[in-house]
């Protein structure tokens, strides 16, 4: 039984998920233990000994144990400074860990991860669906489709993203808005009322500066025909 509820991982582990989800949710589990390990050192005692107890804190058994001590320790050294993090809860873990699942339930997993390690602390944000799949891919930049793995690749399309963000707002807790503009609003905190009001807010308050510049650019351009006409007679 687990002592915590989320597992908290760069989103960069993700990578290769479609491919062999199993190696994935394992170097997850590795990467956890390691840094709750290093995090807590003294509490641990810093011995393989303290590596255990962290595993069983984790709810998570690990046979091999100086595998697993080495593996979580590359992981945790190579992640990059200021990684984008990301929970997932140890009861999703498990279900994924233990149950087969389809590639779309995967994709669903990716999709909802990719989500949240691209939200943070915030309660709701814009993106596209380029960054949102780049974060899918396990990469923390927004890159190419062609930059994307083949896997992945394929549901980069209008049907598939539709239907996506359709399950994880019926199933998953998202909140989603896009009306008029490009890209779209992404929340798990706000109903869809409030993630609509905020979007259409900032719309209205874009719009209004937008039309501001016009006006101030048109009155130059008048002032300056004026004196360019003034200085013809």
């Amino acid at each position: 039984m687990s002592s915590y509820e989320y597992y908290n991982f760069p989103i960069q582990l993700v990578s290769g998920f479609l491919d062999d989800s199993k190696k994935v949710l394992i170097d997850i589990s590795h990467y956890c233990i390691y840094r709750v390990f290093n995090d807590n050192f003294d509490k641990y005692s810093g011995s393989f000994a303290g590596h255990q107890k962290a595993c069983d804190d984790l709810g998570i058994d690990v046979k091999n144990v100086a595998e697993a001590y080495q593996n979580g320790k590359t992981l945790y050294e190579s992640s990059i400074d200021k990684s984008p993090m990301v929970g997932m809860s140890s009861e999703m873990y498990w279900d994924y860990m233990s149950n087969e699942k389809t590639e779309f339930e995967k994709v669903l997993l990716l999709g909802d991860l990719a989500f949240k390690s691209i939200l943070g602390a915030k309660s709701y944000i814009k993106l596209d669906n380029k960054y949102w799949f780049s974060r899918m891919n396990g990469s923390a930049k927004s890159i190419t489709k062609e930059e994307l793995s083949p896997k992945i690749q394929r549901y980069l399309n209008e049907y598939q993203t539709k239907k996506i963000k359709n399950k994880l707002i019926a199933d998953w807790g998202l909140s989603s808005y896009s009306r008029y503009n490009r890209g779209f609003y992404i929340s798990y905190k706000m109903s869809l009322e409030d993630l609509a009001y905020h979007a259409e807010k900032i719309r209205k308050s874009t719009q209004d500066k937008k039309i501001k510049e016009e006006v101030k650019s048109a009155h130059e351009k008048a002032m300056q025909r004026l004196a360019n006409e003034n200085g013809l007679k």
